[in-house]
């Protein structure tokens, strides 16, 4: 191996597969995936948003209704929450281009944190709305709004949305924990320093996503 290939694996730090020409080109390759794909995942969250901004504008009674049951303060200490996590994930990447491991993986570890305080905080949401009869898809537990069909509606797309991003929240933790455990190990960033700046793309989108749920969901309904 050559003196000048050996300096640009080190530079964009990964290891390379056999059917890219250059490390550059696999770096680019992942991006250009990734971004691909969260795409695809925009497009369906911005269904459900412009589903629920609709619903506001045809029914607005019922979706303040709904609204009024919403915890406002769960939502903007989330808001917060995540707002944090993605200054922790991006102190972990530059952490990484310079090659402080053990600082990188603090970093990784305290938005791993973050998001799992997010989840605890969420859950015990979703427990007060079902102790106040405010899950429709729960027959056993009578819906407060029963009366109303919009209000059903607008309160099945919140725990739709607010469940999905959930779900991308929790993949995104149990990836992180992941990846925070190789990266501890030695060597680490001589190889796969590319996966750290790759699943970063991955964190904020999951970070955006909940900065629009917020507001559409939580704010201009109340």
């Amino acid at each position: 191996m050559s003196q000048a290939l050996r300096e640009e694996r080190a530079e964009v730090g990964i290891e390379r597969e056999e059917h890219f020409t250059t490390d550059g080109q696999q770096k680019h390759a992942a991006k250009f995936g990734l971004w691909c794909w969260l795409l695809t995942e925009l497009l369906l969250f911005a269904g459900l948003f412009l589903t629920a901004l609709i619903l506001r504008i045809l029914h607005p009674g019922a979706v303040t209704a709904v609204a009024r049951h919403l915890k406002f303060w769960i939502g903007a200490t989330n808001t917060a929450v995540l707002i944090v996590s993605s200054f922790t994930m991006s102190a972990a990447i530059q952490l990484s281009r310079i090659g402080w491991q053990r600082g990188m993986v603090r970093a990784m570890l305290a938005t791993a944190g973050l998001g799992t305080l997010f989840l605890l905080l969420k859950s015990f949401e979703y427990y007060q709305d079902w102790d106040e009869h405010m899950m429709p898809f729960l027959p056993l537990r009578s819906y407060a709004l029963a009366d109303d069909r919009a209000s059903i509606l607008f309160t099945d797309l919140y725990y739709i949305t607010t469940g999905l991003h959930a779900v991308h929240l929790l993949t995104g933790v149990s990836i992180l924990l992941v990846m925070t455990w190789l990266a501890s190990q030695p060597r680490f960033l001589e190889r796969h320093q590319n996966r750290i700046e790759i699943f970063g793309l991955y964190w904020h989108f999951i970070d955006l996503i909940w900065i629009i749920v917020f507001p559409v969901l939580y704010v201009l309904n109340r």
